[in-house]
């Protein structure tokens, strides 16, 4: 048996499937064994945003061992990706969705808006076309917003230094804490999700939408300032992929700003590997909408789940 993770989101739990048929799971991890230099052990350090690959686990111990695969493995897509064959590996295991049933963490209510299937062989072919470009362009986000994180601040706000480690070094931790975890800068293993801890989340993937769970958990628009009791007040930016995820930043006291996406690993770097100097600007894959900025406090970030 295998569960098939598709690495693709940055706030929300990923979509799973399970393979339950033993001659379709063993012939899976052949392909998955001959194609053995294609594989990692986990998603590439700059993987970046938008769909980096799948995550194949096998639940049963018959068949791995002799294939000499362990009971996890990781197919990079896109730029990642270390061949051509990536995608047609990753065309075969997405194939398997005709005949599993899903899991969509549909506990938050909002789906995809697509079957899974389709969606991911889209978001394939758009990462192998992204991954077979030199060169790629910062690309500018799909919405105007009226303030730059340079305009004049009114407000006070907190910065720290860049600490990947602390988010990367465990496994547990990368994998149970995401870019809302990132942005509120808490560490509780819950994938949070804007307001959950609040008792309203969010019930649509658009900026109104997450913000609006986000101010639900405490979080403040920028400029509507927060006492000193609040410290740390975090500087964050919010961003949307339309009508299918959220992703948030944290500015650094370096001046940059960093990221976590999904259950990889934090990062200050965008999507054409450059340092992240402006949220508005930077490569962010599909998520084209700039929601605008926010600062976390210390009841958010308490609150979260």
């Amino acid at each position: 048996m295998l569960r098939i993770t598709a690495d693709v989101f940055s706030g929300r739990q990923n979509p799973v499937w399970t393979v339950g048929e033993e001659r379709t799971a063993r012939n899976t991890l052949r392909a998955l064994s001959e194609g053995s230099e294609l594989l990692t052990e986990d998603a590439p350090a700059r993987a970046g945003v938008g769909f980096r690959g799948l995550l194949v686990e096998s639940l049963s111990d018959e068949a791995a061992p002799d294939l000499r695969l362990g009971s996890t493995t990781y197919l990079p897509v896109g730029r990642e990706a270390r061949g051509p064959r990536a995608a047609e590996l990753a065309e075969r295991l997405i194939g398997l969705l005709d005949r599993v049933d899903t899991s969509l963490d549909t506990e938050e209510g909002v789906s995809l808006p697509e079957p899974l299937r389709p969606f991911l062989t889209t978001q394939l072919t758009t990462a192998t076309e992204e991954g077979s470009r030199s060169g790629a362009s910062i690309q500018e986000g799909g919405q105007e917003t009226s303030e730059s994180f340079t305009a004049a601040a009114t407000c006070y706000y907190d910065v720290t230094p860049f600490n990947p480690g602390f988010w990367n070094d465990d496994q547990n931790t990368r994998l149970h804490n995401n870019c809302y975890n990132y942005a509120s800068n808490w560490r509780n293993n819950t994938f949070a999700q804007p307001g959950r801890g609040c008792g309203n989340q969010y019930t649509a993937l658009t900026c109104a939408e997450v913000g609006r769970g986000a101010l639900c958990d405490g979080m403040h628009r920028r400029y509507d300032c927060f006492p000193d009791s609040e410290w740390p007040r975090h500087l964050v930016a919010l961003v949307i992929w339309p009508n299918t995820d959220f992703h948030w930043y944290r500015l650094q006291s370096e001046g940059y700003w960093a990221h976590k996406p999904g259950s990889t690993a934090a990062r200050n770097v965008d999507n054409s590997n450059r340092v992240i100097n402006n949220p508005e600007t930077c490569d962010r894959g599909p998520y084209t909408q700039f929601c605008g900025y926010f600062y976390g406090c210390h009841t958010q970030r308490q609150r979260i789940r």
